[in-house]
Parts: C-alpha cells; structure tokens; sequence
C-alpha cells in the first residue's frame, strides 16, 4: 500500500472514540496554548497588515479572528489566526516535526468546526489527527529537510492543516488521497525568512492552504495518488532527491501528540534558546551584570542552525539571537513578550553585554539526538559561575502543568480579552470535549475589538 494511501485510510477512518485518554488531555492542553499565543500575537504587525488586507478587500464569513471583531471565509481566517500564532515565536514544538506542530493545524481545523457547526470533540480529533500527520511524516524526513533551507513547520504543517481538513469535511479515502496530493503542490517555506514577518506568515499560508485543499478534493478536484511518496514527490522533491522509500512509523502506535509530545514554551523566543536561557536565568541572580568579564555559551550541535541573528537590530530579530536571549536574561533576571520589543533590544546596556557573550557548538561527533546548553559566567574577580542544562521547562519530559499553562495564557490573552472572560476562556478548554458549540468560545476569542 502506498505511503499517500496509508495515511488517507487513517485519515478517514479514525473516529473520536478510537482516541486515548491521553492524546485528548493532551490535546487540550496544546489547544488552549496555542490560542493564548495567537491572542498575544494577533496585534503584532505582520498579522495587522493581513487583517487591513482583508478589511480593504471587504471580505466576510463566518469564521472568527481571533482578538479581532472580524469574521472571515475558513481559509482567510485560518491564514491570519494562523500567522497570529506563530508570530512571537511563543508556540509549542515537537521533536519528530522539527518544528511547530499546533500553529498550522488549529486556526484550520478552528475555522471549519466554526463554520461547519462542530463541536469540541471534532475540533479535539481534527487537531490530533493534523498532529500525527505532520509529526510521523517528519520523522520520515529527519533533519535532512531543515538542513536543505526549508521551515518544516510550514511544508509539513500545509499536510496537516489539509489532514485536518479532510477530516472534518467527513472526505472519503479516495478525496483524502487528492486533498494529501493538492496540498504537496501547495507547500513552501524557506528559513531565510526566519526573524522577519514572513516566518509566521509561512504557518498562516499552511493553514489556508491546507482548508483550500480538502475544499477542493471535496468538489471533486484531482491531484496525484501518490503525490508524498512517487520519485518526484513531496518526500523526494523536499529532501533534495533522498527519499529512499522509507516507511511510516506506525500511525497512532502512540499519537505524537502523546510521546515524544509537544513541548511547550516558556519563553517568547526560538525553542533553540531555551535550555541556555533556563541556565542563564538560574545563574542571573547570583551574578551582577556590572561584574561580568566573559560569557561562554557552548550549546549542543545543531542548536545554531535557526539563530541567524549575532547582532539582532529589531525585536523580532532578538527572538533568533542566542546573545542577545543570554545577555537579556542575565542582565534583567527573566524573559518575557517585554523583552522582545525594538526598544528592549536596542538598550545600550544589553549591547555591551551581548559583546562579551561567545556561543561556542559542540564537537561535530555528538550524538545530535542529545541536545543540551552550558552557560559558564565569568566575573571581573577572576571567579566563574556556569550551569548545564539537558532538558529545557516545558520540555515534555519536564512539562508545564496546567496551572503554569493557564497563567501564560492569562498573560497572551489579557491584551485583548477582559478578565471574566480569559477565566471562561479557559473554563471551556478545560472541558472542550464535553462542549457542543463553540459559538461562545469564538465570540470570547474575538476580544475587545477596537481599530487597527
């Protein structure tokens, strides 16, 4: 059977009812992440500039923005919620993906449960099943794929985003096939766009682009069969000509979304950071910034592949900066949406620490599987202070609990939403599978409103 039709039959046979206990938690914990994020992003420029072009152009639906008194066709909802999710880089990760698995997937299946007259248990599958698809298709192409100049949270995010779709437009094998098919032609994304504004529009695209697909295969419209898998196919084509027929890892034998899992961020930045920041930040309290002579980064190989920014300019620049993360945390003592503003980055004081930050990779004979960070301080007294970290919070090995996940929504979802409703916000989410509307979620998600 091949590769394309594997994943149609799941697709299209996968009930609800077939999902474990743990993928649904799971699920719900991402969900609500995911939409914090989104809130906390949507009024960030790049997502204003798409919601002025749909304003200009008069466009109306029934799918609702998120943090925005505006509703949309699904597709054109999915493409700004979607790049509203990813655009402080604040949203979760998986390790088989490499890259981010929720933010393309959800604005998707949100806008058609939305517009289709869903409940959460739809949305609950939809995303699971978008999630599996990205991530078991990403273990397929390894590193490979990234290290060719591709954003996998894009290509492999538009597969999921049309793998949601399907299912939830109740497609049969067949058109699931032709959704997978169209929506391989419609993947793109190259990482020389990292820390500008068309990173996070890269995910709102696969959105779009993944609900445009299953629409499309829904009316009969025809792509290849074997679109993934064929010699000049998306697995090939994408991994510079490589693909050498390797099988799926077992679908749902677990979900990804329940191991390796998705790990959760705990801080507005590149995952990448995240280990060295979480020493940095331990360490900040025992040194002063004053006393400073040297700081040593040495990270585990690969970490630096997305930090593209030694000297970043711009807040958004500051997000793929390894210096500048270390310098801000060890000279204000935490990291937050605050830290990564024009202003934060363009301080004088973080400038003269991040000239004294070295990052230093580790030898090309790792075992690239074991990532990790090491931060050693060097004060002006002669003595030094240094911290390794393995695992980074938020990790699924070391996860965030619900709690700490509710405050960081509370946190991205305050700049739009008023308090009640943030708390019945997240009252919902707590029990998404039991709730049969989600007409008063999406008219809670649309905040306060107010003018570009």
């Amino acid at each position: 059977m091949s590769l394309t039709r594997q994943l149609a039959q799941f697709i299209a046979g996968l009930g609800y009812d077939d999902l474990p206990k743990e993928a649904i938690v799971q699920a719900k914990r991402a969900i609500m992440d995911t939409v914090g994020v989104a809130l906390a992003g949507c009024r960030e420029e790049g997502p204003s500039i798409l919601v002025a072009l749909a304003r200009e152009r008069g466009a109306e639906g029934p799918a609702p923005l998120w943090g925005w008194p505006l509703a949309l066709p699904a597709p054109q909802a999915a493409l700004i919620n979607g790049a509203s999710a990813h655009a402080i880089d604040y949203d979760d990760v998986n390790v088989n993906m490499r890259g981010h698995p929720s933010a393309p997937v959800l604005p998707t299946a949100f806008a058609l449960c939305h517009e289709l007259g869903l409940d959460g248990r739809h949305l609950i599958l939809a995303f699971v099943l978008g999630i599996e698809v990205e991530a078991k298709l990403g273990a397929i192409m390894g590193g490979r794929h990234y290290a060719l100049g591709w954003h996998p949270t894009s290509t492999l995010g538009t597969l999921g985003a049309a793998a949601a779709s399907a299912k939830l437009l109740g497609l049969d094998v067949a058109k699931v096939e032709m959704a997978l098919g169209i929506a391989a032609s419609m993947a793109s994304g190259v990482r020389a766009n990292f820390g500008t504004m068309t990173k996070p529009l890269h995910v709102g695209l696969a959105a779009r682009n993944g609900v445009e697909a299953a629409l499309m295969a829904s009316r009969g419209f025809t792509a290849s069969a074997n679109a993934l898998e064929a010699e000049d196919g998306f697995l090939a084509t994408f991994l510079g000509g490589r693909y050498e027929g390797s099988p799926l890892p077992p679908l749902g034998q677990p979900f990804d979304i329940v191991h390796p899992g998705l790990g959760q961020k705990r801080y507005p930045c590149c995952y990448a950071t995240h280990r060295a920041l979480d020493a940095a930040l331990e360490l900040a309290p025992k040194v002063k910034a004053s006393e400073i002579a040297k700081v040593i980064v040495r990270v585990s190989r690969g970490t630096l592949m997305p930090l593209q920014r030694e000297r970043p300019r711009t807040g958004l620049e500051g997000k793929f900066s390894m210096e500048y993360c270390v310098a801000t945390a060890l000279l204000d003592g935490r990291v937050a949406m605050s830290s990564f503003t024009d202003e934060a980055v363009s301080r004088p004081e973080v400038d003269r620490l991040m000239d004294l930050v070295h990052v230093e990779e580790g030898p090309e004979d790792g075992d690239p599987s074991q990532m990790w960070a090491e931060v050693a301080v060097q004060l002006k007294s002669g003595q030094s202070k240094s911290l390794r970290v393995d695992v980074a919070k938020g990790d699924p090995r070391r996860p965030l609990t619900w709690e700490e996940l509710a405050e960081k929504f509370r946190d991205c979802a305050y700049t739009c939403l008023p308090p009640d409703q943030v708390e019945e916000a997240l009252d919902l989410f707590s029990h998404l599978e039991d709730v049969e509307s989600l007409d008063r979620l999406a008219k809670i998600l649309q905040g306060k409103g107010g003018d570009i």
